[in-house]
């Protein structure tokens, strides 16, 4: 009986991975521009959450009762990061980011695009 309750309590006790959530910042690669921000769980077919967009001092997110933008569409895998942000009534884009994962570079970033009002500048994703 003893072995049962020692193991329970191993078992219990043991630290296991954790199914937390990390996040991305896209930002340009030069100059300043627009950024987005959000988070992502490490789970399978994980949606990003909590993406804010900030501009000139200015900042809209998918977060609250009355978003300021929703997520259209996204595609996060080990090779891809996309996310097309829309405006509440799904009218109109207010960016879409198009970004590739480098795996030989040290960090892992991706790098690519983000459009947004007719303009594209060049951006690189990291975790944050």
């Amino acid at each position: 009986m003893r072995i049962v309750h020692g193991a329970a309590f191993l078992l219990l006790t043991t630290a296991t991975p954790a199914l937390a959530t990390g996040g991305f910042e896209c930002r340009p690669i030069s100059g300043a521009g627009p950024v987005v921000s959000f988070g992502i769980g490490h789970l399978i077919a994980a949606r990003p959450f909590a993406v804010t967009l900030s501009e000139g001092g200015q900042s809209w997110s998918t977060d609250g009762e009355n978003p300021a933008i929703v997520l259209g569409q996204s595609w996060i895998d080990g090779r891809y990061l996309w996310l097309d942000l829309v405006d509440p009534n799904l009218e109109r884009f207010e960016a879409q980011l198009r970004a590739t994962f480098q795996p030989r570079l040290r960090d892992r970033p991706a790098i690519g695009t983000l459009t947004r009002n007719g303009r594209t500048w060049r951006v690189r994703c990291v975790e944050a």
